[in-house]
């Protein structure tokens, strides 16, 4: 379910998202499991990292970073499970600017994540180790915007 708050983005206030709504995963379940999907991610990162009482790091010096440090955590954990299930990162890169758009787009860094079928980054979603590296995600983002693609064009160009 989507977890959202009020969250200081460049260009103003902005709901803040860390998971998807139960509409979201409900039309994920329903694509087709064997298409290729590619994840354009955009992250906005928290000054600090935010871990709450249930995370392990919480109340402890582990905690006292920074939002992209915490993220440099989470991607140090899940980066190993999203290899294992064939995904790997297209790019990530600084945002400049938003060009057309509303201003509180500008996010920090914007990626792109390439699995080859649905039904493997549902897998990964759903895993209980990737879960548990996700506290971390969660602690270092103020908010998450994550669009699918088809991930035809990136699963081509890689073969």
């Amino acid at each position: 379910m989507a977890e959202g708050n009020q969250s200081r983005t460049k260009g103003g206030a902005m709901e803040g998202y860390h998971t998807p709504s139960e509409e979201q995963a409900a039309k994920l379940m329903q694509a087709d499991p064997d298409a290729p999907v590619a994840a354009l991610n955009l992250f906005w990162f928290n000054e600090r990292a935010q871990y709450q009482p249930e995370d392990p790091e919480f109340g402890t010096p582990a905690a006292d970073v920074s939002g992209r440090e915490a993220y440099a955590a989470y991607a140090a954990e899940a980066g190993s499970k999203i290899a294992a299930i064939g995904g790997h990162v297209a790019f990530s890169a600084a945002v400049d600017q938003v060009m057309i758009g509303p201003d509180n787009l500008s996010c920090d860094i914007a990626a792109i994540m390439v699995f080859p079928t649905r039904s493997a980054f549902i897998q990964m979603m759903t895993a209980p180790e990737f879960q548990a590296s996700s506290r971390h995600r969660k602690a270092a983002l103020a908010n998450h915007v994550m669009l699918h693609l088809d991930g035809t064009p990136f699963t081509a160009a890689a073969e």
